[in-house]
């Protein structure tokens, strides 16, 4: 892993300021790689504003900064919905969010894979087919505007962990997909992050860190809760991770809460790395890193 210099997403601030303001605070304590939450007000994906997303995309190159992805809630779609309207619906949400994400430079658009009921799933694969041919069309979107597609793991998905979502991208090579891993995410479903980060190896390109107590779903500062940092940081080493690091915090304060978090994640980087261990190839090898 290369020297550690984390970015931030702008979650923890959608209630506090715009998308431009929260880079603007965030440069300010030398943030240089940002996520946006594609959220309203913060910033709207439906009813995107051209003079918002051009200070937008200023405010990012005047620290020399990259946009790495912008993200939906994932409360506001359903890729997976028996119901093609839903899932119709969602894809062209997420297209919109590609138009926004291409006019401030984004790298990559985060998704998630779709709702799979709690109580009652289907006892077959069929959620995960309808989220095979959603994903489809939003690679095809992703192309033609440049862009790549995160997918994140999330608590409720239907591919809400490491194994899950690392069979399903070596079943078919969807090109241009990657994985956004989240260790909060993960340990809220009783997921070892670092057996996680093992089973997806090289899929991982952006690795969030936030914190929470045992067996909760939050993303408390890092420090304040149960997940194990010392054992993720020597994993990311011992993989040679070379991908973003971004802080996905929420607090009352969300810019001082990210600078605690990051002074704790930077003070933990500097232990002595353990001995290095190979990563095994992808495989896949016709998949895009």
């Amino acid at each position: 892993m290369a020297e550690l210099a984390p970015g931030a997403h702008t979650f923890g601030f959608v209630w506090s300021c715009d998308a431009a303001e929260a880079v603007a605070r965030l440069a300010a304590v030398g943030v240089r790689q940002f996520q946006l939450m594609g959220m309203a007000p913060h910033l709207d994906p439906w009813t995107p504003d051209p003079a918002r997303l051009a200070q937008l995309r200023a405010t990012v190159a005047a620290c020399g900064g990259e946009v790495l992805a912008i993200d939906l809630p994932s409360s506001d779609s359903n890729l997976a919905s028996l119901s093609p309207r839903t899932v119709d619906a969602s894809v062209a949400l997420y297209t919109q969010a590609l138009e926004v994400g291409a006019a401030v430079g984004a790298r990559w658009l985060t998704i998630n894979s779709g709702r799979s009921h709690a109580l009652l799933p289907p006892p077959d694969d069929r959620l995960r087919d309808i989220f095979r041919g959603a994903l489809v069309r939003l690679v095809a979107a992703a192309e033609a505007r440049g862009m790549r597609i995160l997918i994140e793991n999330i608590p409720g998905m239907v591919l809400p962990d490491a194994r899950s979502l690392r069979t399903f991208l070596d079943q078919d090579d969807h090109g241009l997909v990657d994985v956004l891993y989240d260790v909060a995410n993960a340990a809220a479903i009783g997921e070892d992050p670092v057996a996680g980060m093992e089973t997806l190896g090289d899929r991982i390109r952006v690795l969030h860190l936030s914190d929470a107590p045992r067996g909760a779903w939050r993303h408390d500062p890092i420090g304040s809760g149960g997940i194990d940092f010392p054992a993720i940081l020597r994993t990311a080493r011992r993989l040679r991770y070379d991908g973003a690091v971004v802080l996905e915090i929420i607090g009352a304060d969300p810019l001082a809460a990210f600078c605690e978090s990051r002074a704790r994640i930077l003070a933990l980087s500097v232990t002595p790395p353990a001995s290095p261990r190979p990563i095994a190839a992808r495989s896949n090898p016709h998949a895009a890193a």
